[in-house]
């Protein structure tokens, strides 16, 4: 009996262990700082009449992160720039713009972002409720490229074309958002769907699953889909996409603060393009890493 009776007890406690459930979320607590860096790699590759041409690029971004105010389960957060860099290179032609960079005579719009902020308030899933100050931040970069007040227009007009709050919210909704909205145990999985436009329409179904959790970090799994199909413009050329591809990766998450230690996706994309009723075969390879860690 006794024998029977410790098995049962074995049982009951391997099986409440295996149900465990968490409570994954954004959980930042006011008065914290954190730094963020995302580091994106792309090869790119096209070919139209016969004709191969290829290009890589990398973009990379610091940030830091200073929770200033709870909104019931919702957190403002003042988000500073402090670093930001582009290389893109191909058909031998390099450009590199780096914000920690100046040259005389040569403007450099990154320069303005140089410590430039803006406020987003983010709910307990990471999604990004409303951004906010990026008008100042635009206008600060207006006036690292010029201050020929004819061509003032005409320059913050592009730029807000790149900064702008629903790009921002886009471009910080897809590193943050992946929680699910209830608590979930290991081996558990969420969807999460989302649409971006910041270069081409993107289309983007991602699963998440929980693997297991070790101490105080929780580790992810993600695999998902893309799609990219409608119209677009890219340096003043209407541009027309029919892509679809997939990402994979994973995530090791703080599960106290909903803090992204590591991340690390892998996608593809390919399909046609067409520009000026020309067709073009595309493919685009890419990983994307993302880091965060605690500065107070």
């Amino acid at each position: 009996m006794k024998f029977l009776t410790t098995i049962t007890c074995f049982f009951f406690a391997t099986s409440a262990f295996a149900q465990k459930t968490y409570l994954l979320k954004q959980a930042f607590p006011v008065g914290k700082k954190y730094a963020y860096t995302i580091n994106s790699d792309q090869i790119i590759s096209q070919k139209a009449d016969g004709k191969e041409s290829n290009y890589i690029q990398n973009v990379g971004t610091d940030y830091t992160f200073e929770i200033t105010e709870a909104k019931a389960l919702d957190k403002n957060i003042k988000v500073v720039y402090n670093r930001i860099k582009i290389k893109s290179a191909g058909m031998g032609n390099e450009l590199i713009l780096d914000s920690d960079t100046e040259e005389a005579g040569k403007p450099n719009p990154f320069a303005g972002l140089k410590n430039a902020s803006f406020n987003m308030l983010i709910s307990p899933t990471g999604s990004i409720k409303s951004v906010s100050g990026v008008d100042k931040m635009v206008n600060d970069m207006v006036t690292k490229i010029t201050t020929d007040t004819a061509q003032i227009k005409t320059v913050k007009a592009s730029l807000t074309k790149q900064f702008n709050a629903e790009v921002i919210k886009q471009t910080m909704e897809s590193a943050l958002k992946i929680f699910p909205d209830k608590p979930v145990k290991i081996g558990d999985s969420w969807t999460i769907s989302s649409k971006l436009n910041i270069t081409m329409p993107i289309e983007s179904t991602v699963t998440y699953t929980l693997k297991e959790v070790k101490g105080n970090v929780v580790v992810l799994s993600l695999k998902g889909n893309l799609l990219s199909k409608g119209d677009f413009e890219s340096l003043g050329a209407k541009m027309q996409t029919d892509l679809k591809g997939l990402n994979m990766g994973d995530a090791q998450v703080d599960l106290t603060t909903g803090m992204i230690l590591n991340g690390h996706t892998r996608l593809e994309l390919y399909g046609k393009m067409k520009a000026a009723g020309a067709e073009t075969d595309f493919e685009l390879e890419g990983i994307t890493k993302i880091t965060g860690k605690e500065i107070n």
